[in-house]
């Protein structure tokens, strides 16, 4: 499933209004991200491709009724780019074959790059907190900035993965990122109140990509 298959204008209106809803209790600011794929992962196409190779040449030195190098050299080719496409666009086949190692790695890193392009660092209390989830990895990353893990427990943050996760789970993103959302205002309320003059420095959307 695709991001912008998951959320249509109205879905995405929903998590713009538990953008409202929690920084309605806080002066942090939350910022909700959800991407296809943290990485393209090339080297996995590749991997399929070589693999779809081999079993189209097994194929065919067991069908053939007689060795014939061409039809061998086609089928192989051919096993190549349905292989390479295969892995490319099918996202469970990537999964089946994508390290659980890498994938973590690749989703922090994209969520630090998230976290610098959107200028999350720029708060003036340092109060940003990102919820990247990305789909193909099945993974959710918590980022939050240096004024908020100064005064929030680490580990506080494995409750918003679950919450999201769980939505994941019931075939239901768009309310487990909602939830996920609420969450984080209820447990940034407690450290970060909103001020009377407080000023929202970010947009209160979802990002995607």
């Amino acid at each position: 499933m695709k991001v912008k298959r998951i959320f249509t204008p109205e879905r995405e209106k929903q998590v713009e209004e538990a953008i409202g809803r929690a920084e309605a209790m806080t002066s942090g600011e939350i910022v909700p991200m959800v991407v296809d794929q943290s990485d393209a992962y090339l080297h996995v196409d590749f991997m399929g491709a070589l693999i779809v190779q081999f079993s189209a040449f097994l194929a065919a030195v067991w069908l053939l009724p007689v060795f014939d190098y061409l039809w061998i050299l086609a089928v192989q080719v051919l096993g190549l780019v349905v292989g390479f496409f295969a892995f490319r666009h099918l996202s469970p086949l990537k999964r089946i074959c994508l390290s659980p190692r890498i994938a973590e790695e690749e989703v922090f890193e994209r969520a630090l790059r998230a976290f610098r392009e959107m200028a999350l660092s720029r708060t003036t209390e340092r109060t940003g907190i990102l919820i990247l989830v990305s789909l193909l990895e099945h993974r959710v990353q918590v980022l939050a900035d240096s004024g908020i893990n100064a005064r929030v427990k680490p580990g506080t943050w494995d409750e918003v993965v679950e919450i999201v996760l769980a939505g994941i789970k019931r075939g239901d993103l768009c309310q487990g990122l909602c939830d996920a959302i609420d969450r984080c205002g209820e447990i940034l309320a407690h450290e970060f109140p909103i001020q009377p003059d407080d000023v929202d420095e970010l947009p209160n959307r979802l990002h995607k990509g």
